[in-house]
């Protein structure tokens, strides 16, 4: 049996979560662009992820959370955080995505964690929360990139959306006890109890004519690869390497997500989106509890 506990076996995961949330940003980026509606992707998602975590729903549903918590929480990584984050890639490229959800996410977080748990963030968190806004900033004003819709900024908004959205999750999964086997199960059950029907009876609809190809391709990375695999990943890499790596690992995930679309998407971005996307890297490590010359204490959060 492999050593779970060896830095080796971190490392590796931790790697492994960036290359999921990166490919996840492209792989969304390709569906909006294909055949399948943002609503498709939807119902995959959670269709299949709950096909997944069937065998261990009622040993890990979160009995010890109420009702109206649980679909807090669920909103957070379901259908109103999918829709902005489809729905904003149908405006800008992935480079955008990648950027501005990662990079507004430790601001958002660090507001409603300062307001809901008395985390006030110290100053090297608040330089790079500023250091942040600057690299975003330059995102907001590319239109030079392959990709780039004439109202970007429609998808712009949507992104900072997608990222509160996360925000909230994190912070109602800190402060009612939500494990990473109880997200998997209760996530994704909770959306598809309210969004299937309302999928069924009222939104537009592609997946009987989309082909094959696209709708494995969507079903098994969307409901499998952060859904499940990640969050599996993610706690084995702190817990074996540390948070304060692992998010120096998952500051990779924007800049990865633009390379991997290069050859997928033929998204090259501009001089101007490198620029942002190098400074909202170095921002996410600041925002991160990451100080020069002294290990942090703060993880990037479970989302996807």
């Amino acid at each position: 049996m492999p050593d779970f506990n060896r830095p080796s076996v971190g490392w590796l995961c931790a790697f492994g979560v960036v290359l999921i949330w990166s490919g996840w940003l492209v792989v969304s980026r390709l569906g909006v662009v294909q055949t399948l509606t943002i609503y498709d992707l939807m119902i995959l998602r959670f269709g299949v992820a709950v096909a997944a975590a069937a065998p261990i729903i009622w040993r890990f549903w979160p009995r010890q959370m109420k009702w109206w918590q649980i679909l807090v929480i669920s909103c957070g990584q379901g259908v109103p955080y999918l829709a902005l984050s489809f729905g904003g890639m149908q405006y800008a490229p992935t480079s955008h995505a990648g950027t501005l959800m990662n990079g507004t996410l430790p601001l958002f977080a660090g507001i409603l964690a300062w307001i809901f748990l008395k985390d006030r963030p110290n100053g090297w968190r608040v330089a790079g929360m500023i250091v942040l806004l600057l690299g975003c900033g330059l995102i907001g004003w590319d239109r030079e990139t392959a990709g780039v819709a004439p109202d970007a900024w429609i998808g712009h908004l949507m992104f900072l959306g997608a990222a509160i959205f996360v925000a909230v999750n994190m912070i109602g999964t800190k402060l009612w006890g939500l494990t990473p086997l109880q997200a998997m199960v209760s996530i994704p059950i909770t959306n598809l109890l309210w969004y299937g029907p309302l999928y069924l009876l009222f939104l537009p609809k592609a997946i009987t004519v989309a082909p094959w190809s696209e709708i494995v391709l969507q079903g098994a990375y969307q409901g499998l690869g952060p859904s499940i695999l990640a969050v599996m990943m993610f706690t084995t890499a702190i817990r074996t390497i540390g948070p304060a790596p692992t998010a120096a690992m998952m500051a990779l995930v924007p800049g990865m997500a633009a390379l991997i679309a290069i050859p997928i998407l033929n998204e090259w971005p501009s001089e101007l989106a490198w620029t942002g996307l190098v400074i909202t890297t170095g921002g996410i490590l600041l925002a991160a509890g990451l100080r020069p010359g002294r290990s942090g204490h703060h993880a990037m959060p479970e989302r996807r």
